[in-house]
């Protein structure tokens, strides 16, 4: 699927085409699960939902694999949006941490780059060089603070030597308009460590909290 077509979105006679096959069972899904067709399919359906605007896209690797580390309130937009806005900016697919592992909603989805929330997974796509979405812990009392970030699945970042991106998302989970903000890679340490993820973490959550700091709007109506 070439990146051009994911940023366009597919015309209508494609969209026929598309459907056709699919009915018949004539599409690839990862060893993941990830369906790119399908995500390509309903790319218009997620331009009308939302508006993305990334800064800093350029922080992230062209190839290979890396964490992104991302903040959240109520969870529901927040994993498309940086699954779409980074695939938007960079033609990559982002394979976010946390889908439950229940039929029918496991493996729906997965379909669109969800991952379970196991550090054996996370290593093995960072391995294979895809980009892992992290969020954080959820913060509902304000959009101020970053979420925690638990230390057990930054060990895959350390395992394999990926780096960790902070990332800060502004936006309202029922507002259209979003801004994504990469941040600079924290790089892992190399030696490891009983201590080493903890730290990791740490340096990763202030990243984050500095970056959603610079990128909050004055106005509590963006």
């Amino acid at each position: 699927m070439s990146t051009s077509l994911l940023r366009r979105g597919v015309p209508g006679a494609t969209v026929v085409a598309h459907v056709r096959r699919r009915a018949v069972g004539a599409y690839d899904i990862d060893e993941w699960g990830l369906d790119p067709e399908l995500v390509s399919l309903a790319n218009p359906i997620f331009g009308l939902r939302w508006d993305i605007d990334v800064h800093g896209a350029d922080q992230l690797p062209a190839l290979g694999g890396a964490v992104l580390v991302f903040n959240r309130r109520f969870g529901i937009s927040e994993p498309w949006v940086v699954a779409r806005g980074i695939r938007q900016a960079t033609g990559r697919f982002v394979r976010t941490v946390g889908v439950p592992d229940v039929a029918p909603i496991g493996p729906f989805v997965r379909r669109f780059g969800g991952v379970l929330d196991r550090t054996d997974e996370i290593a093995g796509l960072l391995r294979a060089g895809q980009l892992v979405g992290l969020p954080m812990s959820r913060d509902l009392r304000t959009r101020e603070r970053v979420g925690q970030l638990e230390v057990e699945r930054l060990e895959a970042a350390i395992e394999t030597g990926c780096p960790v991106v902070p990332i800060a998302l502004v936006g309202r989970e029922l507002g259209r308009s979003w801004r994504i903000v990469v941040g600079d890679p924290v790089v892992p340490p190399v030696d490891g460590g009983p201590l080493a993820a903890a730290e990791l973490a740490e340096s990763t959550h202030q990243a984050a909290q500095v970056l959603l700091d610079e990128s909050l709007p004055t106005s509590w109506w963006f």
